[in-house]
């Protein structure tokens, strides 16, 4: 290992780039605290950036699908012109580990004025359904994905979300247009689907509009979101629009059927709602099913449980027979 001389001592080549980078720290602190920013340029060119065009708001958007819901917030291209009109930072992203079943990164960014520094860290899986790795070019793109995704989220945790939040507003906006552009909009919103594979119907269903006519201003700024979180490496086509059935099918518990201690200690609660009124003896079945499985014998012991009970048979069993 190499050593340089300072001042009759030997230093190590490690501490001397650790003592560079820390000079170079401290001097970009030092120009940040004498040219402080101004949050008013900040907001007048964020805010212009975002809005110059409907491609680059577009770009400002992402919409991930979680739980049968769809996310939409700021994207990785929204958080960079953030930071480049916060100014007075630096900002950056790298893997720190990739062994496993997951890749990690970590995004940082560090507001030199205010000397405040905030550390991201995101996991994305390098492995398919069957459990086996990745190929290498699979894992650069997931690894790439993931330091945009960590960077994005430490940047907008740097800046505050008051001074950014109206801006990302205006961004939808632009997306949005107004109705004498919406036919346009839509059009070409469902093109860039059409180029993924995805087609009109798919993307009604996603929406759960009942036609292409229905999808509004509001439904577009999701549609462009989803298109960007493809684009980036987010999320893909399928899983984007993977049938909500399939999904619901996928996390649906497997029910148990009922031990008969279970179901004799239930069909005495059971009997009760039945006689005071409250339950029909199929809302109980229905019910029942949504917990456990029924055979058939106690789907029949419930359905008995709201016969009304006759005594009339029983007492022409009980009279003695007539002599012939």
């Amino acid at each position: 290992m190499n050593d340089t001389t300072r001042e009759g001592q030997l230093v190590p080549e490690e501490g001397m780039a650790a003592m560079i980078s820390r000079s170079e720290i401290e001097q970009q602190i030092s120009t940040a605290r004498r040219f402080p920013r101004s949050l008013k340029r900040f907001r007048d060119e964020s805010m212009q950036m975002v809005t110059l065009s409907e491609s680059i708001a577009e770009q400002c958007v992402y919409a991930l699908p979680r739980d049968g819901k769809t996310i939409e917030g700021p994207s990785a291209r929204f958080a960079e012109v953030v930071a480049s009109a916060w100014g007075n930072n630096r900002a950056g992203a790298r893997v720190i580990d990739d062994r496993g079943d997951f890749i990690i990164a970590q995004g940082v960014f560090h507001d030199l004025e205010r000397n405040v520094a905030i550390t991201y860290e995101v996991q994305r899986r390098i492995v398919d359904k069957r459990g086996n790795r990745f190929k290498a070019d699979m894992i650069g793109v997931t690894a790439n994905a993931a330091c945009s995704i960590a960077l994005r989220n430490a940047v907008l945790k740097g800046v505050p979300k008051a001074f950014w939040e109206d801006i990302y507003s205006a961004a939808r906006k632009v997306i949005m247009g107004d109705i004498q552009t919406l036919a346009n909009r839509r059009a070409n919103a469902l093109e860039g689907f059409r180029r993924f594979g995805i087609s009109s119907e798919q993307v009604c269903a996603k929406l759960e509009v009942a036609g292409v006519e229905d999808i509004g201003l509001e439904h577009l700024v999701l549609l462009r979101g989803m298109l960007t979180a493809i684009k980036d490496g987010d999320t893909t086509p399928e899983d984007a629009f993977a049938a909500p059935a399939d999904a619901a099918a996928a996390a649906k518990p497997e029910l148990k059927p009922y031990t008969e201690e279970a179901f004799g200690k239930a069909i005495v609660a059971w009997e009760k709602a039945i006689s005071e009124g409250k339950k029909t003896p199929d809302e109980i079945i229905t019910l029942a099913r949504t917990k456990g499985t029924l055979t058939d014998a106690q789907v029949e012991s419930i359905r008995n449980l709201g016969k009304p009970v006759s005594f009339a048979d029983d007492e022409q069993d009980a009279q003695p027979e007539a002599s012939a």
